[in-house]
């Protein structure tokens, strides 16, 4: 009886640990999807400079949580998502407000696959 409680408890853990997770990557994605849609508000207004900023520092908070994201997600989603961060800062440097547009819309969609990904759902389990 010992060890179906030990067992019990291994899974318990397990399952905790899966919640955990998603509830912290949901946090860190619904604060850099505002953050960049905000930054794209900003362009509307021709703030182009206050874009910049609020992007990088989004792009540092990303990069801060690299080692938590490589070790809990596949590794090329983040690599795609570093990309795209890449693609965004370019279009902000050139003004081009079509092309950011569309890369930070795809950042903001990827962002959400992912956090999406890691959801506790029938899709996700089955």
């Amino acid at each position: 009886m010992k060890r179906l409680w030990i067992a019990v408890a291994i899974l318990l853990a397990m399952l905790g640990g899966t919640l955990g997770n998603s509830w912290y990557l949901n946090g860190l994605i619904a604060d850099f999807t505002h953050r960049l849609t905000s930054a794209q508000e900003l362009t509307l207004s021709d703030n182009w400079e206050a874009a910049i900023r609020l992007t990088e520092q989004v792009v540092d908070n990303w990069v801060e949580h690299d080692f938590y994201l490589h070790v809990m997600l596949p590794h090329r989603d983040i690599d795609d998502i570093h990309l795209t961060f890449r693609e965004v800062q370019e279009y902000l440097k050139l003004e081009e407000t079509d092309q950011y547009t569309a890369a930070n819309a795809k950042l903001i969609a990827q962002l959400g696959l992912l956090g999406e990904m890691e959801q506790l759902n029938w899709k996700n389990v089955l």
